[in-house]
Protein backbone atom coordinates (compact mmCIF):
# COMPACT_ATOMS: atom_id res chain seq x y z
CA UNK A 1 0.00 0.00 0.00
CA UNK A 2 1.57 3.64 -0.97
CA UNK A 3 0.11 6.44 0.45
CA UNK A 4 0.31 9.68 -0.19
CA UNK A 5 1.14 12.51 2.94
CA UNK A 6 -2.36 13.54 3.09
CA UNK A 7 -3.80 10.29 3.30
CA UNK A 8 -1.03 8.84 6.13
CA UNK A 9 -2.03 12.38 7.87
CA UNK A 10 -5.62 11.54 7.76
CA UNK A 11 -5.06 8.25 9.47
CA UNK A 12 -2.35 9.17 11.81
CA UNK A 13 -5.21 11.68 13.24
CA UNK A 14 -8.05 9.08 12.90
CA UNK A 15 -6.51 6.50 15.38
CA UNK A 16 -5.28 9.51 17.65
CA UNK A 17 -9.09 10.68 17.68
CA UNK A 18 -10.51 7.37 17.71
CA UNK A 19 -8.39 6.49 21.20
CA UNK A 20 -9.35 9.87 22.27
CA UNK A 21 -13.21 9.16 21.77
CA UNK A 22 -12.52 5.45 23.45
CA UNK A 23 -11.50 7.45 26.64
CA UNK A 24 -13.35 10.37 26.71
CA UNK A 25 -16.76 9.58 24.83
CA UNK A 26 -16.34 13.23 23.61
CA UNK A 27 -18.96 14.56 20.94
CA UNK A 28 -16.57 16.59 19.13
CA UNK A 29 -14.18 13.45 18.64
CA UNK A 30 -17.25 11.91 17.81
CA UNK A 31 -17.71 14.02 15.04
CA UNK A 32 -14.47 14.51 14.02
CA UNK A 33 -14.02 10.44 13.97
CA UNK A 34 -16.79 10.48 11.31
CA UNK A 35 -15.14 13.26 9.25
CA UNK A 36 -11.45 11.31 9.57
CA UNK A 37 -13.11 8.18 8.78
CA UNK A 38 -14.61 9.29 5.12
CA UNK A 39 -11.64 11.57 4.61
CA UNK A 40 -9.98 8.11 4.49
CA UNK A 41 -12.09 6.13 2.92
CA UNK A 42 -11.66 9.04 0.06
CA UNK A 43 -7.76 9.03 0.13
CA UNK A 44 -8.22 5.45 -0.34
CA UNK A 45 -10.55 4.44 -3.18
CA UNK A 46 -8.84 7.72 -4.65
CA UNK A 47 -5.60 6.12 -4.45
CA UNK A 48 -6.78 3.34 -6.71
CA UNK A 49 -9.29 4.60 -8.96
CA UNK A 50 -8.73 8.76 -9.65
CA UNK A 51 -11.93 8.72 -11.47
CA UNK A 52 -14.32 7.53 -8.93
CA UNK A 53 -16.81 10.27 -7.69
CA UNK A 54 -18.42 8.24 -5.02
CA UNK A 55 -18.52 5.36 -2.54
CA UNK A 56 -21.44 3.28 -1.83
CA UNK A 57 -21.85 2.47 1.59
CA UNK A 58 -24.44 -0.06 3.28
CA UNK A 59 -26.16 -0.16 5.82
CA UNK A 60 -26.26 -3.58 7.84
CA UNK A 61 -28.63 -5.84 10.11
CA UNK A 62 -27.84 -3.69 12.61
CA UNK A 63 -29.06 -0.37 13.02
CA UNK A 64 -25.41 1.15 13.42
CA UNK A 65 -23.48 -1.35 11.09
CA UNK A 66 -22.39 0.07 7.40
CA UNK A 67 -19.37 -1.41 4.98
CA UNK A 68 -18.45 -0.35 2.06
CA UNK A 69 -19.62 -1.71 -0.88
CA UNK A 70 -19.00 -0.28 -4.47
CA UNK A 71 -17.71 2.36 -6.10
CA UNK A 72 -19.58 4.87 -8.47
CA UNK A 73 -17.82 6.19 -11.66
CA UNK A 74 -17.42 9.32 -13.29
CA UNK A 75 -20.05 8.19 -15.89
CA UNK A 76 -22.24 6.80 -13.06
CA UNK A 77 -21.69 2.98 -13.30
CA UNK A 78 -21.45 1.21 -10.09
CA UNK A 79 -18.54 -1.61 -9.72
CA UNK A 80 -17.80 -3.84 -7.19
CA UNK A 81 -14.85 -2.97 -4.68
CA UNK A 82 -11.48 -4.14 -6.30
CA UNK A 83 -9.81 -6.72 -3.42
CA UNK A 84 -7.13 -3.85 -2.98
CA UNK A 85 -9.55 -1.37 -2.40
CA UNK A 86 -11.50 -3.60 -0.19
CA UNK A 87 -8.28 -4.55 1.57
CA UNK A 88 -7.17 -1.29 2.42
CA UNK A 89 -11.13 -0.43 3.32
CA UNK A 90 -11.28 -3.04 5.55
CA UNK A 91 -7.72 -2.48 7.33
CA UNK A 92 -8.76 1.30 8.02
CA UNK A 93 -12.31 0.00 9.53
CA UNK A 94 -13.61 3.56 8.17
CA UNK A 95 -17.00 2.42 7.48
CA UNK A 96 -17.61 0.96 10.83
CA UNK A 97 -17.33 4.12 12.21
CA UNK A 98 -19.66 5.61 10.99
CA UNK A 99 -22.52 5.61 13.34
CA UNK A 100 -26.47 7.15 13.43
CA UNK A 101 -24.61 9.01 16.66
CA UNK A 102 -22.27 10.58 14.50
CA UNK A 103 -24.83 10.85 11.40
CA UNK A 104 -24.64 14.80 11.22
CA UNK A 105 -20.67 15.01 10.72
CA UNK A 106 -21.11 12.36 8.06
CA UNK A 107 -24.14 12.35 5.94
CA UNK A 108 -23.52 15.94 4.72
CA UNK A 109 -20.89 14.28 2.49
CA UNK A 110 -22.83 12.09 0.94
CA UNK A 111 -24.36 12.45 -2.60
CA UNK A 112 -27.40 10.35 -2.95
CA UNK A 113 -29.09 8.40 -0.03
CA UNK A 114 -31.02 5.49 -0.81
CA UNK A 115 -33.34 4.66 2.01
CA UNK A 116 -35.16 1.68 0.26
CA UNK A 117 -31.43 -0.45 -0.40
CA UNK A 118 -30.03 1.37 2.82
CA UNK A 119 -27.06 2.91 0.94
CA UNK A 120 -24.96 5.76 0.91
CA UNK A 121 -23.09 7.62 -2.00
CA UNK A 122 -20.39 9.16 -0.06
CA UNK A 123 -19.04 11.88 -2.48
CA UNK A 124 -14.93 11.11 -2.61
CA UNK A 125 -13.85 14.85 -3.03
CA UNK A 126 -16.11 16.35 -0.44
CA UNK A 127 -15.27 13.80 2.09
CA UNK A 128 -11.83 14.02 1.20
CA UNK A 129 -11.28 17.75 1.26
CA UNK A 130 -14.05 17.81 4.86
CA UNK A 131 -10.67 15.83 6.23
CA UNK A 132 -8.21 18.11 5.52
CA UNK A 133 -10.28 20.71 6.53
CA UNK A 134 -10.90 18.90 10.11
CA UNK A 135 -6.58 19.00 10.16
CA UNK A 136 -6.20 22.20 9.89
CA UNK A 137 -8.20 23.19 13.20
Amino acid sequence: MSTTGAEAAIRTALHETLTSYRATGNAADDHALAVYSCSLAAHVVLRHDPHAVALVIGEGDSPNWRSARSVVGADGTVRPLTDDEADDLDEDDAALNLVDGNVTAWRPLCSLFDGRNGEYHLDLVKARDAGTAQLAR
